[in-house]
Formats: structure tokens, sequence, C-alpha cells
């Protein structure tokens, strides 16, 4: 519940406020989660930082978060998902239970295609998932960033292109 409202609270600062520079969170997005009854911190406890690039944050004891969360906690609420690239072993363990059918619809959303070998085994044939960013590295100074697959990149002290790091 307090990454969903971390994430939701980037939504917010994203339509309605001021966000920063990728990554950074900033002082409006610090007191958006403060007033929702989470206080951002660069350690996730206790005397962090209220603003960085790398945050976390921890529930404000008796806040409406604390109060709205144990609610909903000690309620039937529940929170069910599908994962975009669900693990090869859950797909295996419903074949071995004979409980696929069960998942037929997902598996077909998912794009798993089920291949029955020569030898009568069951293949798992899923796709992979793309990588929406590369490592480059410049291979003189080796500087490091990261960048979309379909960047040419040149570093600025070296004057030389960034090679792709798999």
């Amino acid at each position: 519940m307090q990454t969903l409202a971390h994430e939701m609270t980037h939504l917010w600062q994203f339509h309605f406020g001021k966000p920063g520079r990728r990554g950074y969170h900033n002082k409006e997005w610090a007191d958006k989660m403060e007033s929702l009854g989470l206080m951002p911190s660069s350690t996730g406890k206790e005397g962090g930082k209220r603003t960085g690039d790398s945050m976390s944050d921890y529930i404000i004891k008796g806040s409406l978060f604390d109060q709205m969360c144990q609610s909903l906690l000690t309620s039937d609420f529940r929170i069910s998902w599908a994962d975009k690239y669900p693990v090869r072993e859950k797909i295996q363990e419903a074949i071995e239970n004979g409980t696929i059918e069960d998942i037929s619809d997902e598996l077909e959303v998912w794009g798993v295609e089920l291949i029955e070998n020569e030898d009568g085994e069951i293949i798992i044939d899923m796709p992979e998932p793309v990588p929406t960013r590369h490592k480059y590295s410049c291979p003189q100074c080796a500087v490091n960033v990261w960048g979309k697959p379909t960047l040419n990149l040149v570093c600025g002290d070296c004057q030389v292109n960034f090679v792709v790091i798999d």
C-alpha cells in the first residue's frame, strides 16, 4: 500500500504539480506524501532527508494512511493483479497439478504457448521482456550511462562512440 501511494503521489504531481527532474523527489512531492501520512525519508527511517533521488518512506503512526490501511487490512479487502511476464515456475506448477485450464485466459493474454514435444513433455514458449533501456559505456574512460536502445552517444571527454553493454 505504501508503494502504491508513493507512485500515485508521483502521478498526482505529474498532473497537478511541478515534478522535479527525472527521479528526483522534490519538496512538493514530500509535502504531499506527508499530508497522506507517509513520511519521505532517504533512509526509510526517521532522520532521513525528505527529498532526493533515491527516496523511501515510512508510515506516520496514527495518520490517515495508517488508519485507512488498518481498516482495509482487517476487512476482506484484496488487490488482485496479473504479472505482465508470469513466472515460468508458476506455469509449470499449473501443468504438473493439472490446473493449467484454470489459467488458460491469462496464458493467452500473456502470449504464452504450451507446445508438446516428441517425448510428450510440455514446453513453455513465452515472450522475453523487451528492454526499454540499455547501458552504454565509453570504451576509453569507462563512463556509463543508461538510455533508450536507439541512442547514438559520443563521450564528450574522449570524443568516441559509446558501446552497448549487455
